[in-house]
């Protein structure tokens, strides 16, 4: 099935009648709708502004404050780097890597390697703007990454500069980030209270995607038209909630595991951030005490046809794929030289561009998939904000709908807990 839009969404190969038995039935898909009536009448609710929630975000008609903040701090200072780690940073990240200029460099560091971090004694905090984000004002490897460079950002610019270079972006006032804000003298600006997994369309994806020069109005634009057809009543016009009941089929068929392949080196940072969204929401346990979940893979064509897709093609029957696409590369990329072509290697590639081996290799991976009977679909989006934006919200809705099938709560995550307070009774045990 196809929903004709800037973002193009092709599922036939989910079905039984281009898969056979290993396809679903489409009156089964049709036959999971009540159990998802609740919940169209919640996403409705949230894009009203009853509560707050991801699915409100592009509506709140926040985008011309960002880009006027966006705009002032460009002329202020010459990059801005963030600070932050999984929701705080994988969204912006994706936004920035696929839409962002180069007038005005976002770098984001979203880890404690010591390695990595060693890069930041070169940067001249004089003409750098830093953007550091938690939504609970507690993460430890952002106040940590915080206070590594406090002493460099203070000799640096001295007390009363550094307060102007320093923006903090977090929920709690009471928060240690707000708190250690404060006492520094920096803006604070609010985190809404969306959990950080989905909150790439607020403050938290949106101001560092305007500083890099992306287009944050078409973007929303586009997120707004995918919500409203996110609300169409009938299941099969509803492109989130089809495609969610779909993948819940096959995964109770026990193909639990849902590969990303990303046919475009511009896409992959999808595949980064959909990997967290996907796992921290649906990876729970349900009312019944039985662990529940799907487990993303991100892979990356053509690269990965030479490393996974034998095991794709012939292995376990446990996966259900979807192809991310640039359709405008067919139509792209330098001229393969003619010579040499009497070589039975280099015959098929004479005359043709990069973009069209590409684009046939895509296809041929498509349809590979589908003659062995795994199932795919094939999400296809160009270098367009509006797309990236009807996507986001696209894979949002689908993940939060997979959770309500599965069983789940989407939006909490008590698992991780345990870890984070083992990290804290280690550092104090030494």
């Amino acid at each position: 099935m196809t929903f004709d839009r800037k973002l193009t969404i092709d599922a036939d190969a989910f079905f039984d009648d281009r898969l056979g038995t290993s396809g679903v039935p489409r009156a089964s898909v049709a036959a999971l709708a009540p159990r998802l009536t609740v919940l169209r009448e919640r996403l409705d609710a949230w894009r009203r502004g009853d509560a707050p929630s991801y699915f409100g975000l592009p509506f709140a008609g926040e985008e011309k404050e960002f880009t006027r903040r966006a705009r002032e701090f460009a002329g202020r200072f010459a990059r801005t780097i963030v600070f932050g780690i999984g929701g705080s940073s994988l969204g912006g990240e994706m936004l920035v890597r696929i839409l962002g200029g180069r007038r005005h460099p976002v770098t984001f560091y979203d880890n404690v390697d010591p390695t990595t971090l060693a890069e930041l004694d070169r940067v001249d905090w004089r003409e750098t703007l830093l953007i550091v984000i938690s939504k609970s004002g507690t993460t430890a490897e952002t106040l940590a990454q915080l206070l590594t460079v406090l002493p460099a950002l203070e000799a640096s610019l001295g007390a009363n500069k550094l307060r102007q270079h320093i923006l903090a972006v977090t929920e709690s006032p009471q928060g240690d980030l707000a708190r250690i804000a404060s006492a520094l003298g920096c803006e604070v600006l609010h985190h809404p209270a969306v959990g950080g997994r989905y909150s790439v369309l607020s403050v938290v994806g949106l101001l560092p995607a305007a500083l890099a020069g992306v287009d944050i109005e078409a973007l929303l634009a586009g997120a707004r038209d995918m919500a409203t057809r996110c609300l169409a009543p009938k299941l099969e016009s509803n492109p989130a909630l089809f495609q969610a009941a779909t993948q819940y089929l096959h995964a109770e068929r026990g193909r639990t595991l849902c590969v990303q392949l990303a046919y475009a080196d511009r896409l992959r940072p999808i595949t980064r951030w959909y990997r967290q969204l996907l796992a921290e929401s649906v990876g729970k346990i349900d009312a019944s005490g039985s662990p529940r979940g799907l487990t993303p893979i991100d892979a990356h064509g053509t690269t990965d046809q030479h490393s996974q897709l034998q095991l794709y093609l012939e292995g376990p029957d446990d996966k259900q794929f979807t192809l991310l696409y640039d359709p405008t590369l067919a139509t792209r990329g330098l001229r393969v030289d003619a010579r040499f072509a009497e070589l039975p290697a280099v015959a098929p590639l004479s005359g043709h561009t990069t973009g069209e081996l590409f684009h046939a290799e895509f296809r041929a991976t498509r349809e590979t998939l589908t003659r062995r009977k795994r199932p795919n679909r094939t999400l296809s989006l160009g270098a367009d904000a509006s797309a990236l934006g009807e996507l986001i919200i696209l894979l949002e809705t689908e993940t939060v709908a997979l959770a309500e099938l599965l069983g789940v709560d989407a939006f909490d995550q008590p698992a991780v807990e345990e870890g984070k307070q083992l990290t804290r009774d280690y550092l104090r045990s030494g």
